[in-house]
């Protein structure tokens, strides 16, 4: 008479395996403070989540400009350049940067604000904060680079990129700056003072090759700037080495619409490579 098989042996229970995994010593480190201030980020994050946002990313070839933009009498900062050659096409789209006023109405301003992202170091933390140019289209390549320039050194928590009354804002428990960002987003007119109503942002400086961002923003409208890289393309049949940005649009889909965006995407590489912004 054959005997049966013997059960295996049993093991530790489930149990006794989750008491020894949450008995194990931490793992060596350290920790240090949340900061505060990065509240701003965590507001524009949510408030970016809210909407249908749709990306578009493309590039353009800004060999011509880069040429004249060496040559120029003033220095033009490639991100200026770029800002300036995006507000040329906004001028013959407003729409793009329309908001919704309720249920039934939509907002077309006459003037761009645009928000530029600037990184600052403030209290202890480096951060991406937003710089607003007020009636950018107003104003010229050299005139934003300015501007931009300026930002970078402003003194902050008075009335550079981060003014005394954001900061104090951005220190507010959560639910006091929830109420307060539930009524900026249902007035376009609050919301252009208070964010603007078009943003770029440009993080191509830091690294090279095919590289660039789809950030998260509560803007009807927001550029990224992507690196420049070489590349190699025919003309009149040649192999020619040029120089390539690449760039993303990132629009609000329940008021921009993906052929709509495809245009004025083509219309603004029409401007970018047609250097028409340094004129």
């Amino acid at each position: 008479m054959s005997s049966s098989p013997s059960a295996p042996p049993s093991g530790p229970s489930a149990w006794a395996q989750l008491r020894h995994e949450l008995n194990k010593p931490r793992a060596p480190g350290k920790r240090i403070a949340y900061p505060k201030i990065r509240n701003f980020i965590l507001d524009l994050m949510a408030e970016g989540r809210r909407k249908n946002t749709i990306n578009l990313a493309f590039e353009a070839d800004i060999s011509d400009a880069l040429t004249r933009l060496s040559a120029m009498p003033e220095p033009v900062s490639i991100t200026s350049f770029v800002a300036k050659s995006l507000l040329l096409a906004l001028d013959e789209n407003p729409h793009m940067q329309a908001y919704r006023y309720g249920k039934t109405e939509l907002v077309l301003f006459d003037d761009v604000d645009l928000s530029f992202t600037v990184e600052r170091e403030f209290d202890g933390a480096v951060l991406p904060l937003a710089f607003i140019s007020r009636a950018a289209n107003r104003k010229s390549a050299t005139q934003l680079h300015k501007e931009l320039q300026a930002a970078k050194v402003a003194p902050l928590g008075a009335t550079g990129p981060m003014s005394a009354l954001e900061k104090t804002f951005f220190l507010l428990p959560d639910f006091m700056r929830r109420l307060v960002w539930r009524y900026i987003r249902s007035d376009p007119y609050v919301f252009k003072q208070l964010a603007g109503t078009v943003a770029v942002t440009s993080m191509g400086m830091y690294t090279r090759g095919a590289a660039v961002m789809f950030p998260i923003t509560p803007m009807t409208l927001t550029l990224s700037v992507g690196a420049v890289e070489k590349k190699l393309v025919l003309v009149d049949g040649a192999p020619v080495e040029r120089d390539v940005i690449h760039l993303n649009l990132g629009a609000d889909h329940d008021i921009i619409d993906g052929a709509p965006l495809m245009r004025f995407a083509d219309v603004f590489k029409t401007k970018l490579e047609g250097g028409f912004a340094l004129d």
